[in-house]
């Protein structure tokens, strides 16, 4: 199964994260500290194709998790179910 979602724990300073899932769209690609959802623009931004950068650090030992989730893995687990 490929790889869908990078997590780390933050240090206080860091703002860049890398992340090594496949995407279509950049909108597929979402961001969460401590299990609160950030948001793209606002919270931070993609630095390039597969790093994406905080506005502001979120500070130390926080979990970081970048994952994917689209329309179409949506449709998957609907089916699932």
């Amino acid at each position: 199964m490929a790889t869908t979602e990078n997590s780390y724990t933050s240090s206080a300073t860091q703002t860049l994260f890398s992340f090594t899932f496949p995407y279509i769209d950049t909108t597929d690609i979402k961001v969460s500290v401590d299990g609160v959802v950030k948001t793209i623009t606002t919270d931070y931004t993609l630095a390039s194709a597969t790093q994406i950068q905080f506005n502001t650090a979120p500070g130390a030992s926080k979990t970081v998790r970048i994952y994917r989730d689209s329309l179409y893995s949506t449709r998957i687990k609907t089916r699932c179910r």
